[in-house]
This record gives structure tokens, C-alpha cells and sequence, in this order.
């Protein structure tokens, strides 16, 4: 992925972006704990349509497990109205989890993700990314046997929306 983001990098057309964002989740049920995570994003546009990137993520859920995830991905930018672009990332994703008391499980996978972003000025953009709308996730337990499960539109809904931000340069 370094190589190939190297490689293009020559070839860009002079945006690429740095951000990422920022979730807190509470629940009232003690049952279901906080849980934060923090997901930096760097990318960039190969022409007008395509774009290539990365994400980085950190979740922290308290007392119940911590998980890191990779996720690079190409981007289609699929609409452009003035400031607004509606996106869709197609990304290969490794996941660690480590749950509190246990071994950690590794998941691989392939998820398709929508987004859209507003550009508040020439350098800074607002960006909301929705849960997959598909996606194939290969389990790989520390105890147990691995599985292979296939979802659409299983964890899509309205309320799932991630926001954050990037810096355009």
C-alpha cells in the first residue's frame, strides 16, 4: 500500500487530505459501556473520479475490549454538486480484538462505504462516513473455528453517520 500510495503520489492532481474522525458513544444500560474511538484518515485524488487512502482506528470500549483497525481503500467520487461530494470508499480492512479477559481475534475483510463531504472552504472539509453498506468479514477467533460472513445493509442506517474533517492540500 506504501509503494502504490508513493507511486501515485507523483501523478497527483494536488489534493490530498489529512483528518479523520472523532466518536463517543454512552448508554445508560450499565450493561453497555462507552466507547470511543479515534480514526485518523490520509488520502489522496488520482483524478476527479478516483481517489486512494487510509484509514487508522482505535476503539476503546470501557472494561469490555480495545480493537485497531486498518483500512485502505479506493474512492469513487460518485456526485459533485458545487461544495458537496457524495463518495463511496471500496476498502480491504485488517481488525484486531482484544476483548478484556481474553485472547485477541483477528478479522480481514472487504467493505463497501458511502460518504459525503462539504467543503467549508478551499482547505478544510466536513465529512460524514455511514457504516458499510456491504461487506465481508473473514474471522479468524483466537478460540474457535474461523468464520465467513457476508452483510448488506446490515449495520446501515441514518443514525450511524461518523463525522469528522480533513485538511485539503
Amino acid at each position: 500500500m506504501v509503494a502504490l500510495f508513493a507511486a501515485v503520489t507523483m501523478n497527483a492532481q494536488n489534493e490530498m487530505y489529512v483528518g479523520g474522525t472523532l466518536n463517543f458513544q454512552t448508554k445508560a444500560n450499565a450493561a453497555n459501556k462507552s466507547v470511543i474511538t479515534v480514526a485518523p484518515e490520509i488520502g489522496m485524488s488520482l483524478n476527479e473520479q478516483f481517489g486512494v487512502g487510509a484509514v487508522l482506528s482505535y476503539t476503546a470500549s470501557q472494561d469490555v475490549y480495545n480493537a485497531f483497525t486498518i483500512n485502505p481503500y479506493l474512492r469513487y467520487n460518485a456526485l459533485e454538486i458545487g461544495k458537496v461530494k457524495v463518495f463511496v470508499d471500496g476498502g480491504i480492512y485488517y481488525r484486531n480484538v482484544k476483548p478484556k479477559d481474553a485472547d485477541a481475534d483477528n478479522y480481514f475483510g472487504l467493505n463497501v462505504t458511502p460518504g459525503i463531504s462539504y467543503n467549508l472552504t478551499d482547505n478544510i472539509s466536513i465529512v460524514a462516513h455511514a457504516n458499510p453498506v456491504f461487506n465481508v468479514d473473514i474471522s479468524s477467533p483466537a478460540v474457535g473455528d474461523s468464520q465467513t460472513t457476508v452483510n448488506l445493509l446490515r449495520t446501515f442506517n441514518v443514525n450511524t453517520f461518523n463525522f469528522g474533517f480533513y485538511y485539503n492540500f
